[in-house]
């Protein structure tokens, strides 16, 4: 799959900013379940209610937004505005101490959830019809190796600000690296080369 990447010119930039977004992504099962518990000494339940609440909102968000907000603002606006929305959401999550505001600022963390779909619909309008195959291959090879990359770096990050050995405890931490890492791929996504294919639908 990677070396098929060769055969899709001007599609590098986008397939690098769709890893980082999915690295970032992953930063919720990673470390949602312990971040709640440590944070907001969450119970189980109280974590699994989170988790769905935030479920019902992506889904509502990639199901009743993705298309108006194509149709108004382009697909890469779109993008883009869902990349500010995870860069704010990574940001509030390093930060917040009230599990009430945790779950109260679910509805806007799920509006995050327009970027990858935005993203990829970019790529397959760049990529020609008998290269599809080719494309999605890559799209699912990067997103296996964001999960496999997310949890080793996440659960890391946590365990070591929230150990013994810690100077500063902070549950919060893996969330501020996502938010570095996601300001990182929206000026990687606003500044590198794009084909023509993809300027004319800005």
């Amino acid at each position: 799959s990677f070396a098929a990447i060769r055969r899709l010119p001007g599609l590098k930039p986008l397939l690098l900013v769709s890893f980082l977004y999915s690295v970032t992504f992953n930063v919720w099962p990673a470390i949602w379940s312990y971040f709640g518990k440590a944070a907001f000494n969450w119970d189980a339940q109280a974590i699994g209610l989170s988790l769905a609440v935030f479920g019902v909102f992506v889904a509502i968000a990639q199901a009743t937004l993705m298309q108006p907000m194509i149709s108004w603002l382009g697909e890469r606006r779109t993008a883009v505005s869902g990349m500010i929305a995870e860069v704010v959401t990574y940001g509030f999550y390093a930060f917040v101490t009230s599990g009430f505001w945790a779950l109260a600022f679910t509805p806007v963390s799920a509006f995050g959830g327009v970027t990858g779909p935005a993203l990829q619909s970019m790529m397959s309008r760049a990529t020609p019809e008998d290269q599809q195959g080719e494309l999605q291959g890559i799209f699912a090879s990067i997103n296996a190796l964001a999960m496999i990359l997310a949890p080793m770096v996440m659960t890391g990050i946590f365990g070591y600000f929230t150990g013994p050995q810690t100077p500063v405890y902070w549950p919060g931490a893996p969330f501020l690296l996502s938010a570095l890492i996601m300001l990182g791929a929206l000026v990687l996504f606003l500044f590198a080369h794009r084909p023509a294919a993809l300027v004319a639908t800005d």
